[in-house]
């Protein structure tokens, strides 16, 4: 029972196929109500879901739309009948009763989309829908979801998913919704109190999967990155290691002797030059030439090196 057709002003066959029963929330009755609207074209296939075919009945109560009244209503918004194809039944009992949805009853299936969509463990991934200011209204009937991808392609903090709404397998509302997604990931975390100076071992840090919000910059996802060296200030439990709790000493320290390298374009010169900054390797330092105590600058390079970077030796 069906001719695939083409509808009016549309670029693609348009098939409206038409159940034996249908719910609708009242005053008016519109198409996608009470049709499955079937094209590749999306803005088509909006148009045709509003199209508005009469007033339903009081709640509670029925009407019977037939076939005939649905082609008449099409005729009368300037479709052509010879662009449609109809398939389903010829007459729908349309019962006026509406039922109140909350979207934040939608968390398990964002969780379950979320999951799909990036991969992660279920145990790894939290989700808690933001409130709806407004009660949703929509026809008696079993409600399914489903949830278009993110244009971002961004599925942690704050995320917004369009949502369309389904009853009974067809389409009765599209749905912007917003929920707070927290994905676990690993990080290097003190599991007891690390005092100023104490050496990270396996007994006090270890990797565990700590939640999106907690992780910044200069976090440690490996151990070998902590382990053995010490900390720079007390951590108490369930710190997120950062590269700031770390004592990383100087390698060369205030007065110490060291060698001086002057770069001549093909003739490196050497001399000996004394911190007068404490440094780290990659630190820029002031230094002084021990002969002629003129004052320099110069990288660090290691705990014997300093590259002369400005002044003269």
């Amino acid at each position: 029972m069906g001719l695939v057709l083409r509808a009016a002003g549309a670029a693609e066959g348009v098939l409206l196929q038409l159940p034996e029963k249908a719910t609708v929330v009242g005053p008016q009755i519109s198409l996608g109500e009470i049709a499955e609207v079937v094209t590749r074209n999306g803005a088509t296939a909006d148009r045709l879901r509003r199209l508005t075919l009469g007033r339903a009945a009081p709640a509670g109560l029925t009407v019977k739309m037939t076939l005939g009244y649905l082609k008449i209503a099409l005729r009368r918004e300037g479709y052509s009948l010879g662009d449609f194809a109809f398939g389903g039944a010829q007459t729908v009992e349309v019962l006026t009763q509406s039922q109140s949805f909350d979207p934040a009853g939608l968390s398990p299936q964002v969780k379950d989309f979320i999951v799909t969509q990036t991969g992660e463990r279920p145990e790894d991934v939290d989700v808690k829908m933001e409130p709806w200011e407004k009660k949703v209204l929509l026809p008696a009937g079993n409600v399914t979801a489903h949830f278009r991808p993110s244009l971002t392609g961004d599925y942690e903090g704050t995320v917004f998913l369009t949502t369309e709404l389904q009853v009974d397998g067809r389409l009765v509302r599209v749905l912007p919704v917003r929920a707070d997604v927290e994905i676990y990931h690993p990080a290097v975390t003190a599991v007891k109190a690390v005092g100023k100076g104490e050496k990270f071992t396996n007994d006090n840090v270890q990797l565990v999967r700590v939640p999106s919000s907690q992780i910044t910059n200069g976090c440690f996802r490996k151990l070998d990155y902590v382990l053995g060296r010490s900390a720079a200030m007390p951590l108490p439990p369930g710190r997120v290691l950062r590269v700031s709790d770390l004592f990383d000493p100087p390698v060369i320290e205030h007065g110490q002797v060291v060698q001086g390298v002057v770069d001549r374009g093909n003739i490196e010169l050497m001399v000996e030059v004394r911190a007068l900054e404490d440094g780290k390797a990659g630190d820029t330092i002031q230094v002084e030439n021990t002969d002629s105590h003129t004052v320099l600058r110069g990288k660090v390079l290691d705990e014997k090196t300093v590259l002369i970077t400005s002044g003269g030796p």
